[in-house]
């Protein structure tokens, strides 16, 4: 996932706070921790709620009243429900990863999102990994080779991630 120059979302943390996402940072390979998507609420235009909710067979007015709540901002609506995490949030049993069930109709602010060490979220993620102090070894965060080469790439090389 490359960020494109120009784009930009915005996501909401539960007490009001916006946050700017898709600046230019180092991408990494998405840890699946579930930290961003547990912390932040994703705003979502009506354009993307009525696309989300044609996929998902509900009507516009089933998926808002369901996962959408309005708010004083700029777009007017993030994915919401009573649940202290986005309600696509979902995890996969075996191992314990975050998973997102819209992935493929993720909103932009999600779409835009670049997992990086430079952010909170990710390095948090990271030491959730290994909470006992363990060395975290590439394999253990990363299933595929062509994922460990690109995490050993000098960082002029990982640019297209």
């Amino acid at each position: 996932m490359k960020n494109e120059p120009g784009t930009q979302g915005y996501l909401l943390t539960q007490d009001g706070t916006e946050h700017k996402v898709g600046d230019s940072l180092h991408q990494i390979e998405c840890f699946r921790c579930g930290i961003c998507c547990a912390r932040y609420r994703p705003k979502v235009t009506l354009k993307e709620m009525g696309r989300i909710a044609r996929r998902l067979n509900m009507s516009s007015e089933a998926f808002m009243s369901t996962y959408v709540r309005a708010v004083p901002t700029k777009e007017a609506y993030i994915l919401q429900n009573s649940a202290d995490t986005c309600p696509f949030l979902r995890w996969e049993e075996k191992d314990a990863k975050a998973a997102c069930s819209i992935h493929a109709l993720r909103p932009k602010a999600c779409r835009n999102w670049v997992p990086s060490l430079s952010r909170l979220e990710c390095r948090e993620g990271l030491a959730k990994l290994k909470a006992g102090g363990e060395l975290l070894l590439p394999h253990d965060t990363y299933k595929s080779g062509k994922d460990i080469e690109r995490l050993s790439a000098p960082l002029s090389d990982r640019e297209g991630i």
